[in-house]
């Protein structure tokens, strides 16, 4: 049987996503171990290269256009946390729940749709478009993962590098409710929208 030859710019093109991702997840990694601990400006300059890499990535490389709405939910899932930091927020109450129960119910829940339009982008401009119930699913499996990445960042960021990240011994699972909790309602709203503009497509 022939092997048909291909070179290192066709391998490249043909993992080109999955390249892409892994950089963003090591990246990521990067941006939220230490994030405490930085100035704000730092933390502000890590986020935006981030997310403009993303916007880029998905416009010039892939041919879709994200909307501006969605790179401003990235941002502000960050922004809830780096901003509690600043201010010293945590160890208070908002309302009936502490600031990092909030900050993990926020977060995530800001995650939620640009995960959900992403996925769905790119399974479309591979010709495969899912139902909205499995296209929640996933999405909400996507998101909750890296909610649970997160809290083993924390944990490492104790562990081997000297912070100080998990206060008691159901911190983790305690912000992971809040995390899904956010995820969850947030699939809710997502998918509510996702409908409304489809059918106003169809009109």
């Amino acid at each position: 049987m022939e092997t048909t030859y291909q070179s290192p710019k066709e391998i490249f093109l043909r993992f080109e996503l999955i390249i892409f991702s892994t950089v963003m997840f090591i990246a990521k990694s990067f941006l939220l171990i230490r994030m405490p601990y930085r100035g704000v400006e730092l933390n502000a300059l890590y986020t935006l290269l981030i997310i403009l890499s993303f916007y880029l990535y998905l416009r010039l490389r892939q041919q879709i256009n994200p909307p501006i709405i969605l790179l401003f939910f990235l941002a502000g899932a960050v922004g809830a946390d780096v901003s509690g930091n600043y201010f010293q927020m945590y160890g208070y109450a908002i309302g009936p729940v502490m600031y990092d129960e909030f900050t993990h119910f926020l977060g995530p829940a800001l995650s939620l749709p640009p995960t959900m339009w992403a996925l769905r982008e790119t399974l479309r401009k591979s010709e495969i478009k899912l139902p909205n119930s499995l296209l929640a699913f996933f999405s909400i499996s996507i998101t909750f993962a890296f909610s649970a990445y997160y809290e083993i960042l924390e944990l490492w960021d104790e562990q081997f590098l000297g912070g100080k990240r998990l206060w008691t011994p159901t911190d983790s699972a305690n912000d992971l409710q809040f995390g899904l909790l956010g995820i969850l309602l947030s699939t809710i709203l997502t998918l509510m929208v996702f409908k409304l503009f489809e059918k106003k497509t169809h009109t």
